[in-house]
């Protein structure tokens, strides 16, 4: 398949296809055709894909040592970054092929220069402490956090890895270092009931910040902190849409974000406007085009725009209130009228992004990625479905499941989230009302198409859908319309066909998520533990580090392109 872009890789046909084989080839570790391909055209062997990846980025991710060792003693660049800034002993580092970093490493290699404060925190908060231990010593400052401030010792103390939190601490990583709302690991690690952390962080001198999780005391950190002006914005380039909204790339206070719109607001109608005269000035656009453009920021009537900010002012209020790293990040928000819009942090591509581009490709997710990104995704629900109360998301499906620059799974669109009613201990059990035919139809639940009552159960179904997915290739009912899927999986019992070969653990996990009878689906608790205890027999991975550094399938093994754009919701 073609890995990169002819505009920005700016080679003869001949001799794009020549380069865009080569990292193919270094994907599958076909070493003897690697050799044929070099010695026709030596020059490619730092030819770069539309990510600026090389064939020693790909075999390095992939763990084919033989490859890396030719590459490197035929003299390719060891350190090139990728449009990340991630080099090749990255990539290396993120799949755990231990042996390709050890010779890298051998030979003078070095990590990227841009995400080593993001991987070092997405480490911390999912317990890997061999890659914590690796960039320990080539990160200065500790306490650098995410948007929210927040460092590797607020997620590993929150998470409850105490033998990261004592690594970062012996590190030198500040014990009382704070957050944007002013929260300190020692918070994190005592809400979260983790007393081996806060034993840890009390050696070291950590206290408590003057956080606290009461009602008014975070409406007014709302206030303070999430609420903005619009005008702070400064809109690049619109990237998404979607029903009644559509997503901008944009700058906030120096950084790239995304802003989600919705359709009835003023700031679209009039950046469309603008766009549609720019479009005319300086490329000499057909003026119709340019009409079409105006019409369209129109396009919402009334009723639409009333739902649209409904959902908006939903969204928010569910939000605001969440912290994990496999959910995605409010920064930020406006409420004023004409201008309400939603600020999150920039993601790389779609799920759905990645399952097209290896359709289109004919191409599959490697089988330890699609672990990947179903344990990230059960870790995002499980955070969601323990919270007190429970959130229902009510709308997974993969357009909604989001994958960051360093490939982590993050979970986003809750536009129709629900928080589970206050019930009785005695009725812990029982469903309660929420009924209608909510969510998008080859992912959603029978009971919701059935207008039964249900409980958070249906995310369990609608998770299965996805696994499914994600082993397949292909999505549930490939030849049906999602309206009758859900019909044959609602009135007919229904189910997608399993395939013989997959591993018996992986099929019977299947038939548990989407088990007619909710109560007998397991909860996002169960799944982790199952897929935990698959990962550690078939690819050797410690229970208590979840390989969620691997990057998404834009970057990684197969050099396989995403054909997307950065969106958010």
């Amino acid at each position: 398949g073609i890995l990169a872009s002819k505009r920005d890789v700016r080679l003869p046909a001949a001799e794009f296809a020549t380069g865009c084989n080569l990292l193919q080839v270094a994907a599958i570790g076909d070493l003897p055709e690697l050799i044929k391909l070099l010695r026709k055209k030596p020059h490619h062997i730092d030819f770069r894909d539309y990510d600026r990846r090389t064939a020693l980025h790909v075999a390095a991710s992939e763990g084919h040592l033989e490859l890396v060792k030719y590459l490197v003693e035929n003299g390719a660049i060891i350190n090139r970054s990728d449009r990340w800034g991630g080099s090749p002993l990255d990539d290396a580092h993120r799949h755990q092929q231990r042996e390709v970093v050890l010779y890298l490493r051998g030979k003078g290699a070095t990590t990227g220069r841009i995400t080593k404060v993001g991987n070092l925190i997405t480490a911390a908060a999912e317990g890997d402490i061999d890659e914590v231990k690796l960039l320990l010593s080539s990160i200065s400052n500790l306490d650098e956090g995410d948007y929210d401030k927040r460092t590797a010792l607020h997620l590993a103390a929150g998470e409850g890895h105490g033998d990261i939190v004592q690594l970062l601490c012996d590190a030198g990583a500040n014990a009382n270092a704070e957050d944007r709302w002013g929260g300190r690991p020692m918070n994190d690690a005592e809400r979260h009931g983790h007393k081996t952390c806060v034993e840890i962080l009390k050696k070291f001198g950590g206290k408590a910040g003057t956080f606290t999780s009461n009602t008014s005391s975070v409406e007014g950190t709302d206030e303070a902190y999430m609420k903005v002006e619009f005008q702070e914005l400064d809109i690049i380039e619109r990237i998404g849409a979607g029903a009644f909204g559509e997503i901008y790339k944009c700058r906030w206070r120096g950084t790239l974000v995304a802003a989600k719109v919705i359709k009835s607001a003023k700031i679209r109608k009039e950046w469309l406007a603008k766009h549609a005269l720019a479009r005319l000035r300086s490329d000499g656009s057909d003026a119709e085009d340019a009409m079409k453009i105006l019409d369209e920021a129109q396009s919402l009537d009334k009723n639409e725009s009333q739902s649209a900010i409904e959902d908006f002012r939903k969204e928010i209020g569910v939000l605001k209130s969440l912290r994990h790293p496999n959910i995605c990040l409010l920064l930020a928000y406006s409420t004023t009228e004409d201008h309400e819009c939603i600020i999150s942090e920039l993601m790389r591509c779609s799920l759905l992004d990645v399952f097209i581009s290896h359709i289109v490709q004919n191409t599959r997710i490697p089988h330890r990625q699609q672990i990947v990104y179903a344990q990230q995704l059960a870790q995002g629900m499980n955070y969601l479905h323990t919270c007190k109360p429970p959130i229902i998301h009510r709308d997974l499906k993969p357009a909604n499941l989001l994958i960051d620059h360093s490939g982590v799974l993050k979970i986003s669109d809750f536009g129709l989230a629900k928080v589970r009613p206050t019930i009785a201990s005695n009725e812990s059990s029982s469903p309660y009302t929420m009924t209608g035919e909510t969510g998008s139809y080859r992912f959603m639940a029978p009971e919701v198409y059935r207008y039964e009552d249900y409980t958070e159960t249906v995310d369990v179904y609608s998770y299965a859908m996805i696994l499914y997915y994600l082993l397949s290739g292909k999505p549930p009912w490939p030849t049906l319309d999602g309206l009758e899927a859900v019909r044959r999986a609602a009135k007919e019992g229904d189910r997608p066909l399993i395939v013989r070969k997959w591993d018996q653990r992986l099929s019977s996990l299947l038939v548990q998520c989407w088990d007619e009878n909710p109560a007998l689906r397991p909860s996002f608790t169960k799944i982790l533990v199952i897929l935990s205890n698959y990962s550690r027999d078939v690819y050797h991975v410690d229970a208590n580090s979840v390989d969620g550094n691997s990057l998404d399938q834009g970057r990684k093994s197969r050099g396989v392109k995403c054909n997307c754009r950065c969106s958010i919701m």
